[in-house]
């Protein structure tokens, strides 16, 4: 399988994501951005994970890749869901013309969704979560797409065990619980940013990143203490 050059460019990109970032959060967020770019006709890119509460995302690439990941928990259905419970890699090739999941699929098709991956994470034989590539194009991936989205799930995988290794007091599942919390803030950080500068979400985070370096914080304080501002 001859990969295109840009494709083999973001795949190199995702061995330095883990060290790069010293909080999940961020690490996973990255590697979701990088899906979109490495994997043909990928529109959107989630991780999800289960939590103590459920299901949840611990790390989104856009906001649409977020909603169609949301209805999944609404519903209590979808391949996200059944991925990331069960170990199997799940392909969508036509969403609106698929049977399985009747509840999800009529609403991802709603919001513009035709095809979806899900693909696993396991950590130590363990399968913690998954990686959900979501595309506007029916049968919008094929094998090696899939592939390809296979790699940089075991990526995601490796990010999550890096996180563990640094951090040996926490477990793997406490971390992506305390990625899942500290989005929120983020995304809210994310917004007073958006609304007082007049930027897009991308150009929002990356401000609160460069901030965050320049002041040598982690990114889930700063937006926490942005939002605390803003409602006092």
């Amino acid at each position: 399988m001859e990969l295109p050059a840009d494709t083999v460019d973001e795949l190199l990109t995702l061995a330095g994501v883990a060290l790069a970032h010293d909080e999940l959060d961020v690490a996973l967020a990255e590697i979701c951005r990088v899906t979109t770019r490495a994997v043909r006709n990928a529109e959107g890119a989630t991780l999800t994970t289960f939590g103590p509460g459920g299901p949840g995302t611990a790390a989104t690439s856009d906001e649409w890749a977020e909603q169609l990941d949301e209805m999944q928990f609404v519903e209590h259905e979808g391949p996200c869901i059944d991925a990331a419970r069960t170990g199997i890699l799940l392909r969508v090739r036509d969403i609106e013309n698929e049977t399985r999941w009747p509840s999800y699929m009529p609403r991802a098709s709603a919001l513009g969704a035709r095809s979806m991956v899900s693909i696993p994470m396991t950590v130590e034989n363990k399968t913690i979560g998954a990686l959900d590539v979501y595309s506007r194009h029916t049968d919008a991936f094929s094998a090696e797409e899939v592939a390809i989205a296979e790699i940089i799930a075991g990526h995601a995988s490796l990010a999550t065990q890096v996180a563990a290794a640094l951090h040996g007091h926490r477990k793997v599942a406490q971390q992506l619980q305390t990625a899942m919390a500290s989005r929120a803030a983020i995304e809210q950080a994310k917004g007073i940013i958006m609304a007082t500068v007049g930027c897009g979400p991308d150009t929002a985070f990356e401000r609160l990143v460069e901030q965050s370096q320049h002041e040598n914080r982690k990114v889930r304080e700063l937006a926490e203490e942005l939002v605390r501002r803003a409602t006092r």
